[in-house]
């Protein structure tokens, strides 16, 4: 069925919508000029959902008129009293989307143009893009219907806009919202005058009630009782999708562990040699402190200096370490017991090796002058015997 020349009353906002991937942005172009230039796709082709006056719509980019215009405004939320950018006619890309010619659109200078040129350039503030126009032809696509258009099948229920007027672009916050009627705009009615056909459901993409059965399902055994090879495929499909995240996951894993094993060998081989290192230093620190405390007590006693290794020997400082701090005051004390053990047993400084004490008998006369004179006479003696002469009487004990 079709009426020509129709004439309703809408909405203004259902006349300006933003459809997916409809964005704005500037950029600064590459060439010498360094020109700031705006980059815009005011219409991406496809369909806008769910459109409060219109339900689902597409705009046939096929169909767009100019009225003889070259220039259209560029403006902020569509509202004439925020002038962005001067633009020359839309082009249609293979994409069937609508993009401005960044060469062709010239920002205006306006406090809102520089406020969009610096949050797009400097800060990235994410512009989308929305579109105004003026229906000629529009198509009712009933349930059930579908036609073919920007390239793809629309299946209705929805609207089709076959001929239309473009009149300006818009940058928007969040592009002009599909559930607008409560906005300025959406209270403002336009009565337009076009033609609108209905595109009724063909009996062969859509099957009658009687034809229609409805099959309830509430298990995956009486799913895979009613279509038993469509939950093997869905099984397949998903133990393949499954099986390949598994190896990817599996063999990204394999790569770190080695990769923290490599690092944790040179970690630990790097602590070795540090605790090595400290150790070795901590034993020369415990051996250097122990000899101090012996030489200065052994330099201080009566015992001769060449016995001062093997009476160090006696008490090993390792026997007064405890979590690798020697206990002087006892080692110590231990140094000075044995001193006096090895004093005690008569072994003192002596003249001409000899290790005996300085002790004196009953007489006053020490042991050190009897050896003194043992040793006179037995030298004597042997230089007799060696002369012929009578051999000089020792002194009696």
């Amino acid at each position: 069925m079709s009426e020509k020349k129709k004439k309703m009353k809408v909405p203004a906002g259902a006349l300006r919508f933003t459809a997916p991937d409809s964005l704005a942005f500037a950029e600064v172009s590459k060439g010498e000029d360094g020109e700031k230039h705006l980059k815009m796709t005011p219409y991406s082709g496809k369909i806008i959902k769910n459109h409060f006056w219109w339900g689902d719509t597409v705009l046939d980019v096929e169909g767009i008129q100019f009225d003889n215009k070259t220039k259209f405004p560029v403006l902020e939320e569509h509202r004439n009293d925020k002038k962005i950018a001067v633009s020359s006619r839309p082009l249609v890309t293979e994409q069937f989307s609508l993009e401005l010619d960044p060469a062709k659109t010239k920002f205006v200078s306006t406090p809102e143009s520089e406020q969009f040129q610096k949050l797009s350039l400097d800060d990235g503030f994410p512009y989308q893009a929305s579109i105004h126009f003026d229906p000629m032809v529009i198509e009712r696509i009933e349930d059930g219907a579908s036609v073919k258009v920007n390239g793809y099948k629309f299946k209705g229920p929805g609207t089709v806009f076959r001929k239309w007027v473009f009149k300006e672009a818009s940058v928007c916050v969040f592009g002009f919202d599909t559930k607008s009627q409560a906005t300025a705009f959406s209270k403002e009615e336009v009565e337009l005058e076009l033609e609108e056909e209905t595109i009724l459901a063909q009996e062969n993409t859509k099957l009658s009630k009687e034809e229609v059965k409805t099959v309830e399902i509430k298990t995956v055994e009486e799913l895979t009782g009613a279509h038993p090879e469509l939950v093997k495929s869905i099984q397949e499909a998903m133990k393949t999708d499954l099986e390949t995240t598994f190896s990817k996951e599996r063999a990204t894993f394999k790569t770190e562990l080695a990769k923290k094993d490599t690092e944790l060998d040179g970690q630990n081989d790097r602590i070795l040699k540090l605790e090595k290192t400290d150790t070795i230093r901590s034993e020369k620190e415990l051996a250097t402190s122990a000899g101090t405390i012996w030489a200065t007590k052994l330099s201080n006693s009566d015992i001769p200096e060449h016995l001062y290794d093997k009476v160090a020997g006696m008490v090993s400082h390792t026997k007064f370490v405890k979590e690798g701090v020697l206990d002087k005051e006892v080692f110590g004390i231990a140094v000075d017991e044995e001193i006096a053990d090895w004093v005690k047993k008569g072994v003192v400084s002596t003249v001409m090796g000899t290790g005996f004490s300085a002790n004196s008998d009953e007489s006053g006369e020490t042991l050190v002058d009897k050896q003194k004179d043992e040793d006179t006479t037995k030298m004597a003696n042997h230089l007799l015997v060696l002369a012929g002469q009578k051999l000089k009487e020792e002194k009696a004990a």
